[in-house]
């Protein structure tokens, strides 16, 4: 408002100066008149003193009809000017109005996203210990019952508590995990041999793969040095226990370490069902798993091997094994 009246003063204070300037302009014509040809107006038979009053006259309004003209040009630009400037201060105004309505809504949206953020670590906290804790106190009475229990009956259901018990430990350490690593977007490297975090693994499940009767082959030829976070273990750790989940009693599992270029090229062959193409790349989504498995799992263990795979800014996928029945699970690390 205060720079629309600004805008008028200045407009009528040009009207004020151009009348008075057109004042100045036409009298000092008007003597310039008289001065060049008032002598020999004077002095010459054929053009009487009415005419020459005509003459000037003629002059003079023309004068005053071209700065007439001149005027309402410049007064229609500024006009023009004046509409252009307030539709461009409204324009702004909007967009002023609306860069703060974007601006509150970010700043809310961050509220609500940190609000968010500390209700899902709080909900990690629980997971880790209030739910943990009990679930490992149930697992430790029900090893001491199946020690000093004889009756078959009750030692078959103390049986489906701690494998029922350990399915519930297995998921809410899964859960855990997941939400610890969706909320972090870089993790510290360090050289390590992959093939050595292999064997690591390998042994620290050889009851399960003598339990389950596998023939498991994996002959490293060397070092395989990479640029991988400790983390890595566990990608190996759900690769292999898919591998013991879904495969046959008595079946066979290989391991083997790829050259692919700037990557380590790690694969777990199976001799299980097998994955339909269309289910190749829902299995490393969360809590996605074959509809028709006979396997219940949490449908996290694939997941949390895919984001594990994806902070070492490497891939991984699925394929069916080349040698017959099963399933080939792949993935890759950068070489150190």
């Amino acid at each position: 408002m205060k720079k629309s009246s600004s805008m008028y003063r200045i407009i009528f204070l040009f009207l004020i100066v151009s009348v008075f300037f057109l004042h100045l302009v036409a009298g000092s014509e008007i003597c310039d008149t008289i001065q060049q040809y008032g002598p020999a107006l004077g002095s010459s038979s054929f053009v009487s003193d009415g005419e020459y009053g005509q003459i000037s006259l003629l002059r003079t309004i023309h004068i005053y009809w071209v700065w007439i003209v001149h005027l309402f040009i410049v007064i229609v630009l500024l006009a023009l000017y004046s509409i252009y400037v307030h539709r461009y201060n409204k324009l702004l105004k909007e967009e002023v109005s609306e860069r703060r309505s974007m601006e509150h809504k970010l700043q809310q949206y961050a509220a609500e996203l940190k609000h968010s953020n500390e209700m899902k670590d709080l909900f990690t906290d629980i997971l880790r210990h209030d739910l943990i804790n009990p679930a490992g106190v149930i697992d430790s009475y029900t090893d001491l019952l199946l020690e000093i229990e004889t009756d078959v009956k009750k030692l078959q259901y103390l049986k489906n508590i701690s494998r029922s018990n350990q399915k519930l430990m297995e998921l809410i350490e899964d859960a855990a995990s997941f939400t610890k690593l969706d909320s972090i977007d870089n993790i510290p490297l360090e050289k390590m041999d992959i093939g050595g975090v292999i064997n690591n693994v390998i042994e620290s499940m050889r009851i399960h793969i003598s339990e389950k009767n596998v023939k498991l082959s994996f002959s490293p030829s060397g070092l395989y040095h990479a640029n991988v976070n400790p983390l890595v273990e566990q990608v190996f750790v759900n690769f292999l226990s898919n591998a013991l989940k879904y495969g046959p009693q008595s079946g066979r599992i290989d391991i083997n370490i790829m050259d692919a270029d700037n990557s380590w090229k790690v694969c777990f062959a199976d001799e299980g069902e097998g994955i339909p193409e269309d289910f190749k790349e829902a299995v490393f989504e969360r809590f996605k798993r074959l509809e028709k498995s006979a396997i219940k799992g949490s449908g996290l263990g694939l997941a949390i091997a895919k984001r594990i795979v994806y902070l070492h800014r490497g891939q991984l996928g699925v394929t069916d094994n080349p040698k017959g029945k099963g399933s080939v699970f792949w993935a890759t690390f950068p070489k150190a």
